[in-house]
This record gives structure tokens, C-alpha cells and sequence, in this order.
């Protein structure tokens, strides 16, 4: 009898734990499919212009999507140590090269640029986990023209009319929440991205977690869900923040 129970017990758990894996592999292709079914806006060249000041929510247009240039935090896909922490300079390298008027041409142009502001994080003292505010240093320590707020728990609407308004925004995340399909799961513990624009329904972002991170876009309650900064470990309690970056108009 002993035995018999052990195996019913063996054999229920191997079912659960299949279970679990089937229904993961079903999310994943759902949201897969979903992406290929979202009509996104035609990318726009330039963001450099900023609209007068004084535009109200309702003035907004439906859709923006600036035309960002794109990296993976592993542009060679060596996913080593330093490559899965590096979120925050991927990030920043695709903010910097867009108000520069710059592309990224090539992985190893990326790979540069990401290891360049890797030194760049260590020299200011910041750890391998950027907070927002940190991030913010890094990205104005190499580009001073550029505006950084730090917002605080913002609203969808606050996020899509920065965005009309020319600006990019860098936003850190409980990654986990994200529900990527394209991370290995259960996805990172704290991540960072860059917002590029918006639809009703979705919020166009350059994800430099997965390599299929060009346009990924995130539902609005998904991604409004997950922005939670960097705060030492259980971000799902970090604060709501997000980096809104312009260029300064001289």
C-alpha cells in the first residue's frame, strides 16, 4: 500500500508540474500571437522638436512612435553576468543615440556603447542594479543637453503625453510582471526599458531583454502594473517612477 501511494504520489506531481509547463508554453504562444496581431504606427523620424507647453490630455494624438534605435542588452547574445545585468546601459545607449541623431549600426557598435556605459556606472559608484535616479546620473553624465524627470506614479495618460510631446521614457520594472513571452522564465527579478510610443490599447516599447524587443508592445494595465523601481530586492514594492527624457532646447 505504502508503495502504491508513493507512486500515485510521483505520478501526480510529474502531472502538475507537466501542467504547469503546457499552460506556460499556451501563455507564451498567446502572447506571441497577439503581438503579430497589433497594428503598430508607422515609426517617426525625429522627436527633437518639442510642442508648445500647456497640451492637455485630451489633445493628445491616438498613436506615436518615434523611430528609436534598437539593441538587446546582449547584442551577440552571450547572456554572460555582466550581459543580464545590463538592462539599465542598453537602455540609456538607445536613448543617448536617438537625441544624438545617431543609429546603432551593428552589434558590435552596441556592444561598445553598452560596455562603454557598464564603465561609466562603475566610475559614478552605482552597483550593478541602476535605480531610476541613478540611471538618471548615468544618462546625464554623458549627454548633458538632455532633461531627466524623475515622475512619480504616473498615470497612462501622464506617460502618452510626455510621449506626444516629443520626450522618451526609461521605465524600471518588477520584470517578472511583464509577462514577456520571449523571457526565460520567470522572467528577470528587476528590469529596465525605454517607451518609444503608443496606441490606444498598447504602450510601444524598445525591450532590450530579448532580441525580439524592437516595438515589443505591452498592454497598458501589464506594463502600468510592473513600473517599480529598484530597491534592493522585493521590487515589487519599489516605488512607481519613470525617467522622462527630452532634449534641451537651446
Amino acid at each position: 500500500m505504502l508503495i502504491a501511494g508513493l507512486g500515485l504520489m510521483i505520478v501526480f506531481i510529474i502531472g502538475v508540474k507537466y501542467f504547469a509547463v503546457a499552460k506556460d508554453r499556451f501563455e507564451r504562444r498567446r502572447l506571441i500571437a497577439e503581438q503579430a496581431q497589433v497594428i503598430l504606427p508607422q515609426p517617426e523620424k525625429s522627436a527633437l522638436q518639442t510642442p508648445s507647453p500647456g497640451v492637455v490630455f485630451s489633445s493628445f494624438p491616438a498613436e506615436v512612435n518615434w523611430d528609436v534605435p534598437f539593441t538587446s542588452q546582449a547584442p551577440h547574445a552571450r547572456w554572460d553576468a555582466l550581459h543580464q545585468e545590463a538592462c539599465e546601459e542598453a537602455s540609456v545607449l538607445m536613448v543617448l543615440r536617438y537625441f544624438s541623431g545617431q543609429r546603432i549600426t551593428s552589434p558590435d557598435d552596441a556592444e561598445r556603447g553598452i560596455l562603454h556605459l557598464v564603465a561609466a556606472n562603475e566610475a559614478l559608484g552605482f552597483g550593478i542594479d541602476d535605480t531610476a535616479k541613478e540611471a538618471a546620473a548615468l544618462l546625464l553624465s554623458q549627454d548633458s543637453s538632455l532633461s531627466v524627470v524623475l515622475l512619480k506614479n504616473p498615470s497612462a495618460d501622464d506617460l502618452k503625453s510626455a510621449l506626444s510631446m516629443g520626450s522618451l521614457i526609461i521605465v524600471p520594472a518588477a520584470g517578472q510582471q511583464l509577462f514577456n513571452p520571449y523571457f526565460q522564465t520567470p522572467g528577470p527579478r528587476y528590469h529596465m526599458l525605454v517607451l518609444r510610443g503608443y496606441t490606444d490599447d498598447f504602450a510601444i516599447a524598445n525591450d532590450p531583454g530579448t532580441r525580439n524587443g524592437k516595438q515589443f508592445a505591452y498592454r497598458w494595465d501589464v506594463l502600468m502594473n510592473a513600473i517599480h523601481d529598484w530597491n534592493g530586492g522585493e521590487v515589487e514594492s519599489g516605488e512607481r517612477v519613470v525617467l522622462v527624457v527630452k532634449k534641451v532646447q537651446s
